[in-house]
């Protein structure tokens, strides 16, 4: 008797005396000893893998680099990597396919890209927030219903018309073409959620509905599987045993593994990582759930996907999850999938290339019903027609769940080697098409109300009514933050005629969850903590803001805020609060102030967000910088503040002045400005023309700043809130000698970004200058040592806005993340 065992032949007998004999015959398959013993690397598995695995990412990273022109996804790159690789491309070698890819590795080499989709469908389940985007999705139903009808009508009926191949059974062919239409008509959430990141779409409206519809279209591909899992039994008792097994399943995931999962997301203390041991026994879960899906008939990606979906998405639980294992399951272990795949795609063996274009007009005419649908669809939302037009591309991509299920879909026999062929090539075709069309056509826009206080005017702290509740959106990273911001906004002067209603938002960056979020939280007693697992650090902050609010010498009503994005995205949501409450004025923290614990890396994305918040700012934007933390070190509201105004001249200078005499309006408040008169206003050695636009722009602009002066010196003057100083000098090189001169116990400085003089505009001023870009070249000298030794904290303020047309009617406000943010959290207060 002779079996095989782990490297060898194991042979047992009976010899001649009677004794049990138990030979082992060496057959080393996995490892080598090495080329000096003697021993041919490639006639070994791991050496072989190994290659396999560098041979892959080396090929897809050199596609991507070399297609990112043409703004090709990643996942086309992988793909592509894989089927180079295989029997299309390089595996028409006869001594290439015999090298890396001999049959004894073949075992192996399914194994490893089992193991990646099972940890992918993990990783996905883990990232999705079903209750959340099923919240949003209920407005927006039709969108992710209709089209995925209307494809799958048009894909099956083409379908039946036109494939019929030899090699399946009738039975078997009627189950493969609802199978495949199916397939090729769904929306993915997964899929659709990462070219929703890949693309910085995450945070805009038609990103948050495309990702509401694919969450509708995932849950009734999750119908359609269990459906299909009791009908593929003719045996009623089989059928009976399987639904069985499906609510044992679900039941020990909901209601054993899910409590578990919370008492370990309690018991990890605030700030602290989740124990090791924890992080292991769940990622081994997640190979046990595989297993125990596959015995029970349900499929080893079922286990793994209940239970990615009973683990608490975000901190510190699914966070610490995503972070451990994402890149290992991405960069390792998807590779082996893709080189699954592709050997087994084989385009050059196939012969009837009538029923390939046949099988492609086909899928193309299904994703043009979608669109077509989509585009309809969006009609009775009031969304434009460009807008749907959109949108039902982004509904077409195509991604590696689609792989997936037509590797399943083959091994079921339920598709042959041709049809496999073909339909990964439809995948990758339309995916590589939709994807940079997408990126191409979409543009980022302000959203315009069809109803505005400030008709015609531009959103500024400027056009906003003195005898108006004044509105602020304020941005925090963390706790260190928050006491600079409510300094701020105590200074801002809350009195009885002019409020102040501050949305408080918490930033934070988008990790182990793949749908962004902007909630409004409302603290109500006697109800359970959401915040407090999953983003603990929220409730201190809003607390914070909340005792400010009570203790605050005027009236201020907070509205707490959460925003989870990506950095690079993070502004949509909070320019679309800002423009749903016609705010005029949003302070965001500068990357560098004191006090904040931040990677290196994590400090470069907040500083190229705050980049971004200032290229789209839709109304007024302030970059505070307190590196010290120095403003509202004081914990008495009444403290008096004594605050510096410099004004060159120009838009972003007349924000900062506009403030300035909100604030002088605050009895205990010195407002001190500062006017520099410039003689030079041009670049040494530059004659410029203006025209007569220019010109009758420059003198309004000089009417602008004059008229705003005069109205800060009437006020209060000679008393001893309001000082005014004009200083005049040559050029903006004087400028910056004079602000030397000028330093004073102030608790704020004040200033504009940019300023009407062009010396002080100058890329030739900003050489060597870190934070000139940002802040503007007086703006980084007063925050710099170079004044007061750099203790002063600063706001530079930013113009901006669009203007506001009743005729203007965009319907997009009405789904989408605006949805999301009419929900509000409970929270234990």
């Amino acid at each position: 008797m002779a079996t095989s065992r782990g490297n060898g032949i194991v042979s047992s007998y009976w010899d001649s005396h009677g004794q049990w004999q138990v030979c082992v015959e060496d057959d080393r398959n996995v490892g080598s000893l090495g080329i000096f013993i003697g021993d041919r690397p490639f006639e070994f598995v791991l050496p072989v893998t190994l290659c396999q695995l560098f041979t892959v990412i080396l090929v897809s990273r050199t596609l991507y680099f070399l297609l990112r022109p043409l703004r090709t996804p990643k996942f086309i790159c992988n793909v592509l990597g894989g089927i180079i690789l295989g029997p299309t491309f390089l595996g028409r070698n006869k001594t290439y396919w015999q090298v890396l890819f001999p049959p004894r590795q073949t075992e192996y080499l399914v194994m490893a890209s089992l193991t990646g989709a099972v940890y992918f469908v993990f990783l996905v389940a883990l990232k999705m927030d079903v209750l959340m985007t099923i919240r949003a999705a209920k407005s927006t139903w039709r969108l992710g219903v209709i089209p995925f009808l209307a494809s799958f009508v048009v894909i099956l009926a083409l379908l039946c018309l036109y494939y019929h191949p030899q090699q399946i059974s009738s039975a078997s062919l009627t189950i493969a073409r609802v199978s495949v239409s199916c397939l090729m008509s769904l929306s993915n959430f997964p899929v659709v959620s990462d070219a929703m990141l890949e693309l910085n779409l995450t945070a805009t409206e038609l990103g948050q509905i495309a990702l509401s519809s694919s969450m509708i279209n995932d849950i009734i591909l999750w119908l359609f599987i269990v459906m299909h899992s009791f009908t593929s039994n003719v045996d009623v008792k089989k059928s009976i045993a399987l639904l069985g097994n499906w609510c044992l399943l679900v039941f020990f995931n909901f209601f054993v593994l899910r409590p578990t999962m919370k008492l370990i997301a309690m018991r990890t203390p605030v700030g602290k990582p989740v124990k090791e041991l924890y992080v292991v026994l769940i990622l081994l879960g997640v190979l046990v759930m595989a297993g125990v899906g596959d015995l029970m008939g349900v499929t080893f990606l079922m286990g793994p996907l209940i239970f990615g979906l009973v683990v608490p998405s975000g901190p510190p639980l699914g966070t610490t999850l995503a972070e451990k294992s994402e890149v290992l399951t991405t960069e390792f272990l998807l590779p082996f999938f893709f080189v699954y795949i592709g050997i087994n795609t084989d385009l050059s063996a196939l012969e009837d290339w009538r029923l390939f274009l046949t099988l492609q007009g086909v899928f193309f005419a299904g994703d043009l019903a979608k669109l077509l649908a989509c585009v309809l669809v969006s009609l009775a939302y009031n969304i434009r027609p460009k807008h749907g037009t959109l949108l039902g591309l982004m509904l077409n991509i195509k991604g590696i769940t689609q792989l997936i299920s037509l590797a399943r879909f083959k091994k079921q026999k339920m598709l042959d080697e041709d049809t496999f062929s073909q339909l990964v090539f439809c995948v990758v075709l339309i995916t590589a098409i939709v994807t940079p069309l997408v990126n191409i056509l979409y543009k980022h826009r302000p959203r315009v109300h069809a109803e505005s206080l400030f008709e015609g005017e531009l959103r500024t702290i400027q056009s906003t009514p003195r005898n108006r509740e004044f509105h602020i959106v304020c941005c925090v990273h963390n706790e260190a933050n928050v006491r600079g911001i409510t300094a701020l906004l105590e200074e801002c002067n809350p009195v009885q005629e002019s409020p102040i209603c501050v949305y408080a938002v918490h930033l934070i960056e988008l990790v182990g969850k793949s749908a962004p979020i902007l909630l409004p939280i409302k603290h109500r007693h006697g109800r359970r903590k959401f915040l407090s697992v999953n983003y603990p650090n929220t409730n201190h902050i809003m607390q914070a803001f909340e005792n400010y609010s009570n203790n605050s010498s005027g009236p201020v009503k907070v509205l707490p805020y959460i925003n989870v994005a990506p950095y690079k995205s993070m502004h949509d949501a909070i320019f679309n609060l800002a423009q749903d409450n016609m705010v005029p004025f949003i302070i965001i923290p500068f990357h560098e102030n004191g006090n904040i614990d931040l990677v290196g890396h994590v400090a470069a994305s907040i500083r190229k967000m705050n980049t971004r918040f200032q290229a789209h700012a839709p109304c007024t934007l302030g970059i505070l910088v307190d590196r010290h933390s120095r403003l509202g070190a004081s914990n008495n509201n009444n403290m008096y503040f004594n605050v510096g105004v410099f004004f060159i001249g120009g838009a972003h200078d007349r924000e900062a002045l506009a403030l300035g005499i909100r604030m002088s309006e605050r009895a205990d408040t010195r407002v001190s400005l500062f006017r520099f008169v410039i003689v030079n206003k041009k670049p040494c050695g530059c004659k410029i023309i203006l025209t007569r636009e220019e010109r009758e722009e420059e003198e309004e602009d000089t009417m602008l700043d004059e008229g705003l002066i005069d109205e800060f010196k009437s006020m209060k003057y000679g008393i001893g809130n309001v000082c005014w100083y004009e200083i005049t000098v040559d050029d903006g090189v004087e400028v910056l000698e004079a602000v030397h001169s000028l330093e004073g116990n102030y608790d704020l400085v004040m200033v504009g970004r940019r300023h009407n003089d062009g010396s002080l505009n100058g890329k030739e001023m900003t050489t060597f200058m870190e934070n000139a870009d940002a802040l503007g070249i007086l703006g980084d000298m007063l925050s710099s040592v170079e004044f007061c030794m750099g203790m002063v904290p600063v706001l530079v303020t930013q113009c901006g806005g669009v203007k506001i047309s009743s005729s203007s009617n965009n319907k997009l406000d009405r789904v989408g993340s605006v949805n999301v943010s009419q929900k509000r959290l409970s929270v234990h207060k």
